[in-house]
């Protein structure tokens, strides 16, 4: 009978974790109405709120949510250079606006490395350096 606390405890921690949570397929990719940021919404209250207490470097914010420019030449996109920008969280999304403005007829695209599993920005990383399928969700802007 020893194993009983031990197997509810677990089975409790199991049915509290919510898989669909941080999934790529709610989050919405758009461009605000000035064209000026990106927003990415569709992410937990709760995740926001410990994304908006927690101080993230720039770099910790690209390995999130990153916007890069769209080069001439598609086979060459995972070679570009994130756009640098500053991010900041509101209560229902996350806002990045680039140092310098978006350029029109310039095409961009955005990638959100978040998903189902990534409960940490270790995991996020991991999931990046894995080989096989895409492990990120893609939306492309045109300006």
């Amino acid at each position: 009978m020893r194993w009983w606390p031990a197997c509810f405890f677990i089975l409790f921690c199991l049915s509290c974790h919510s898989p669909s949570a941080t999934d790529r397929s709610n989050v919405n990719i758009r461009l605000s109405k000035d064209s000026q940021s990106v927003y990415i919404s569709g992410l937990e209250y709760a995740i926001l709120h410990d994304l908006k207490t927690d101080t993230l470097n720039n770099e910790a914010w690209h390995s999130l949510f990153a916007v890069y420019r769209m080069p001439a030449d598609t086979d060459l996109k995972d070679l570009q250079p994130q756009q640098p920008g500053k991010y900041r969280v509101t209560d229902t999304s996350i806002v990045f606006t680039p140092d310098t403005a978006f350029v029109k007829h310039q095409r961009y695209f955005v990638r959100y490395y978040g998903g189902p599993l990534a409960d940490s920005q270790a995991e996020v990383l991991q999931s990046k350096a894995k080989l096989e399928g895409q492990h990120y969700k893609e939306v492309t802007l045109n300006f």
